[in-house]
């Protein structure tokens, strides 16, 4: 008998989410791609159910993958706790993340499985220190918990070889994240539901008005993929502007009815996502990783002054600066501090920057488009940073209060060269831009080493064609504009 829309609408999951017939069409043909999804949670879910890819569970029962493809080890486990772990990792729920929300000092998120069901995450201290499910009355986590778990760890550890194994602890998390609490602490619980494409709730808002700006994108995204048109340029009259209307209905306009239906409906939206191609927008991981990078910065603009110290153009500025090591700190409902300042901006662009390392090599095992796009998104970050020396608050060194001078200005660690001269023909195709990153280094200083790295890649990405655009430079980097004070710009081999 036909499985009916709402029988299949009930077996979405964000891990999982699409009905097993839409899950079989998927992975064929997403077979053969290169890793293609490291920021999203849907990442092809079916080819890491299995154990360890097919019979390694007789080789070592204590291994089991995940379907985000995180490899765990058992050891250690009771047999109770190891057993929900294999149940859930073999045979994934069929779950939907709702909404997360801070609330009380405890993070919570909301799943629906038929039922809804929430997961409860308090700080160590707490009177809830383990995550906690409403569906479970003993010790030992249940399935939900593993599975969020999984998620969180997904996108949260940077840095991390897919084919190492976790040590997963008995409270049903990884031992490398450290403590759920402050794991999703430090990463933001923002920037989480974004990434796990769910809501995040907000204590005393007005759910019925207000619009989550992320799921807007995304809408646009999905929709544009629908009609094969570039998101930028997709229906400006709905989301240049967009509100929910009065209702979801809007009749004559099918696109502008489905954006309202999606902005509230995430059965849909995940099931919509699930049928999306690896090269649509909304499924392109290295755009993902870019949008994350842009809202990290954001949220360092929108956190901290942007201006604490009059007169001051920068980290070599002849004005002495304040060495009050107090770091903004966004505080929560009880008063613990989420770090908001520029090594928490750092850790995570490294990282964004690491995660597209990872999707991307071999570079002999990628497409074109996928090139073009990492490229695209490592030359957005490198102009973003460039165009951030300043302090935004008070530190003890120009690293700890000023980004550029702590990824770029003060040290030579190779920051996103090596990537992009390994991606030099899709590189080429930003010359302008990094052109324009070539004058900031040469007005803002750098270390010599770096300088020297960074033009002889700008002398590389000319060889390449350059259709349409103009082959003039600005500069070289290491040279100042005509006037430019002193003050602002210097011998690149100084660094203070």
């Amino acid at each position: 008998m036909p499985s009916t829309p709402t029988s299949e609408l009930s077996q979405l999951s964000l891990g999982s989410s699409m009905p097993p017939t839409a899950r079989r069409r998927s992975y064929a043909s997403s077979r053969g791609q290169a890793r293609e999804d490291v920021s999203s949670s849907e990442d092809e879910s079916d080819s890491g159910t299995s154990m360890m890819g097919g019979d390694s569970d007789e080789e070592d029962p204590f291994l089991i993958r995940s379907p985000n493809r995180l490899t765990y080890k058992l050891n250690g486990l009771h047999p109770d706790v190891r057993s929900v772990a294999r149940d859930t990792f073999q045979d994934p729920p069929k779950i939907t993340l709702q909404y997360c929300r801070l609330q009380n000092n405890v993070y919570a998120f909301q799943m629906t499985e038929l039922v809804h069901q929430s997961i409860r995450i308090g700080p160590p201290n707490s009177d809830q220190p383990h995550p906690h499910c409403s569906c479970n009355k003993t010790a030992v986590p249940c399935r939900h918990v593993f599975w969020l778990m999984d998620q969180l760890t997904k996108q949260t550890l940077y840095d991390h070889d897919v084919d190492a194994p976790l040590t997963l602890t008995p409270h049903g998390y990884p031992a490398e994240i450290g403590h759920p609490f402050d794991d999703i602490s430090n990463f933001h619980l923002d920037l989480l539901a974004e990434s796990l494409h769910c809501d995040m709730g907000e204590v005393d808002s007005d759910e019925e008005t207000r619009i989550n700006e992320h799921r807007v994108l995304e809408v646009r995204e999905l929709l544009a993929s629908m009609a094969a048109v570039p998101p930028e340029k997709f229906r400006p009259d709905i989301f240049t502007t967009p509100r929910r209307g009065k209702k979801p209905l809007k009749r004559g306009d099918l696109e502008q009815t489905l954006f309202r239906i999606l902005l509230d409906n995430n059965e849909l939206f995940n099931y919509l996502l699930s049928l999306a191609r690896p090269t649509d927008s909304i499924r392109d991981p290295f755009r993902k990783l870019s949008q994350r990078a842009t809202r990290v910065l954001a949220e360092l603009d929108d956190h901290c002054s942007t201006s604490p110290h009059p007169g001051s153009t920068g980290f070599h500025a002849e004005t002495p600066t304040s060495t009050h090591s107090l770091s903004p700190t966004q505080t929560a409902s009880l008063g613990f501090k989420i770090s908001c300042d520029v090594p928490w901006a750092a850790h995570h662009i490294l990282g964004i920057i690491s995660s597209i390392r990872a999707a991307i090599y071999p570079i002999h095992a990628s497409t074109p488009s996928q090139r073009i796009s990492a490229a695209r998104a490592l030359v957005r970050i490198f102009s973003n940073v460039s165009d951030r020396n300043r302090d935004i608050h008070p530190g003890e060194t120009p690293a700890d209060r000023n980004l550029y001078a702590r990824l770029i200005g003060t040290r030579d660690e190779d920051f996103i060269i090596p990537i992009l001269t390994d991606l030099r023909e899709a590189a080429s195709q930003f010359l302008h831009n990094l052109e324009v990153v070539q004058y900031r280094l040469g007005v803002h200083g750098a270390p010599i080493t770096y300088i020297e790295k960074f033009n002889d890649l700008i002398t590389v990405l000319r060889t390449y064609p350059q259709p349409g655009s103009s082959r003039s430079s600005p500069g070289g980097a290491g040279s100042k504009r005509h006037g430019q004070d002193s003050s602002s710009s210097r011998d690149p081999k100084r660094v203070k």
